[in-house]
C-alpha cells in the first residue's frame, strides 16, 4: 500500500505541481513584522541581493533583517522567468534551509516563526525548475525538520504557515528524473508529512483546523486528504466549515452533493451562499436546489413538504427523491414516502420497499411498505433480492 502510494506521489505530482509556482505563503504584513527592528539586529545591510551564503549566516544566528531579506527575495516578480539551479546555486539554497532550521527556534516572534517556515516551499519550488541539481535530495530532511516543529509550534499562526506550506509540497518534484531511490525517499517524506497534519485536524484553534483542512484538500490523494471532510460539520467554527466547501468543492467523490444541501442551512452568514454556488457549479438547477434545501431541513414538516412537489414532477425523477426521504430519520416522513410511491416502480424502489416492510423500525412504515411490495409483485411470494445498494444521489435525473 505504502509502495503504491509513493508511486501515486510522483504520478500526481507530475500533474499538479503548478499551484507551488503561486509564489510564497507569506503577506505582506508578515513581511512587514520581520523587517522591524532589524537594524538593531545587523552588523552589516543585506538584501533581496545579498549572496545566500551571507544571508544562510545570518538566518542561522536568528538575524531578523536576513530574514526579512529572504523574504522579498522569494517574492514572486511579474516578469520572472524560472530558470533551473546550477550546482553552486542549489547548494545555497539547501544551506539556507539548513540556517532557517537552526535558528527557527530563536526567533521570539510567532511572525518570524511563520515567516521561516513559510519559506521552505518556495525554496523547494526553485529545484522544480527544470533542469534541477543532482543535490536537490539535501533539502528533504532540513525542511521536514522545520515543518514538522512548525506544525508543533505554540502559536497558531505558525501552526497555520506550516500546513500551507504541506499543502503546496503535496505535488511539488524535483525538476530532473529521480531513480527508483529518489523517488521511493521522496514518497516516504511526504508520506511522513500526513501523520502531523492529521493531529492539526484537532487544534484547538480554529485557524489551525482550517489550515489543516485546506493543507489536506491540496492532497491529490483521495484516501489521504478524506479525513479532512469532516468537519464539515465542525460545530465550534463557521470558517472551518466554509473551508472544507471550498476546498472540495471540484471533488464530488468526497465531498457529495448530500453533504453541501445541509450546508445550506448553516448559521453562518455566507456559508449558505457558498453552498448553493457549489451546487450550482455542479450542475444542479434552481428548482434542484430549492427542493434539496427542503430535503435537508432540521425540521421534518419541511422535509415532507417535498413529497407533494416531486410526487408528480415532470422534469425531475420523483423516485430518487421518494428513495432518499425514505430513509429519514422521523417516521412520519418515512410513512408519507412510502405512500406516494404508490404507483411508480424501479428495481431500486422494489429493493427499498421490501427493506422497509422487513426492518423498518415503524410498525406503521413496515404495514404500508410490505402492502406496496404485495402489489408490486402480484402476491408473489418473497424472493432472494440483491444487496441493498448505499443511498442513492439527491441529483435527481430529468426523465
Amino acid at each position: 500500500m505504502m509502495a503504491r502510494r509513493r508511486t501515486t506521489w510522483v504520478i500526481t505530482g507530475l500533474i499538479g505541481f503548478a499551484a507551488l509556482a503561486g509564489g510564497l505563503v507569506l503577506s505582506r504584513a508578515r513581511v512587514a513584522k520581520v523587517q522591524h527592528r532589524t537594524s538593531e539586529t545587523t552588523v552589516a545591510p543585506v538584501g533581496p541581493d545579498t549572496p545566500l551564503a551571507t544571508l544562510a549566516a545570518g538566518i542561522k544566528r536568528s538575524d531578523l533583517a536576513s530574514l526579512s531579506a529572504l523574504v522579498q527575495r522569494l517574492e514572486p516578480k511579474p516578469d520572472e522567468r524560472p530558470k533551473g539551479l546550477t550546482d553552486a546555486e542549489g547548494a545555497d539554497w539547501i544551506g539556507v534551509v539548513v540556517g532557517l532550521r537552526a535558528g527557527y527556534l530563536k526567533y521570539a516572534t510567532p511572525g518570524a516563526r511563520a515567516a521561516a517556515v513559510g519559506a521552505v516551499a518556495p525554496i523547494l519550488g526553485r529545484f522544480a525548475v527544470e533542469p534541477a541539481p543532482p543535490v536537490w535530495l539535501g533539502a528533504l530532511l532540513p525542511a521536514y525538520d522545520l515543518i514538522n516543529s512548525g506544525l508543533k509550534d505554540p502559536s497558531a499562526e505558525v501552526r497555520a504557515s506550516a500546513l500551507m506550506a504541506v499543502g503546496r509540497l503535496w505535488s511539488w518534484l524535483p525538476g530532473r528524473p529521480m531513480t527508483p531511490v529518489e523517488e521511493h525517499q521522496l514518497g516516504e517524506w511526504k508520506d511522513h508529512l500526513h501523520e502531523p497534519v492529521l493531529v492539526r485536524l484537532g487544534d484547538r484553534d480554529p485557524r489551525a483546523r482550517a489550515a489543516a483542512v485546506a493543507c489536506l484538500g491540496q492532497s491529490p490523494i483521495d484516501a489521504l486528504a478524506a479525513p479532512a471532510v469532516a468537519y464539515l460539520d465542525d460545530p465550534q467554527s463557521g470558517d472551518v466549515r466554509h473551508q472544507v466547501l471550498v476546498a472540495f468543492a471540484a471533488r464530488p467523490d468526497l465531498l457529495t452533493d448530500d453533504m453541501i444541501l445541509k450546508r445550506l442551512h448553516d448559521p453562518d452568514p455566507g456559508i449558505p451562499q457558498t453552498a448553493e454556488i457549489i451546487l450550482k457549479t455542479r450542475g444542479l438547477s434552481k428548482d434542484q436546489i430549492a427542493l434539496g434545501r427542503l430535503i435537508a431541513s432540521p425540521r421534518p414538516e419541511m422535509r415532507a413538504s417535498v413529497i407533494p412537489l416531486v410526487k408528480d414532477h415532470a422534469e425531475l425523477d420523483p423516485v430518487v427523491w421518494l428513495l432518499r426521504l425514505s430513509h429519514d430519520p422521523d417516521e412520519t416522513v418515512r410513512a408519507k414516502a412510502v405512500e406516494a410511491m404508490t404507483g411508480k416502480d424501479s428495481p431500486d424502489l422494489r429493493v427499498r420497499l421490501r427493506e422497509m416492510a422487513e426492518k423498518d423500525s415503524s410498525p406503521v412504515v413496515r404495514t404500508a411498505a410490505g402492502r406496496l411490495v404485495t402489489q408490486l409483485v402480484g402476491g408473489e411470494p418473497t424472493v432472494s433480492l440483491p444487496p441493498l445498494p448505499g443511498s442513492p444521489s439527491l441529483t435527481p435525473k430529468a426523465n
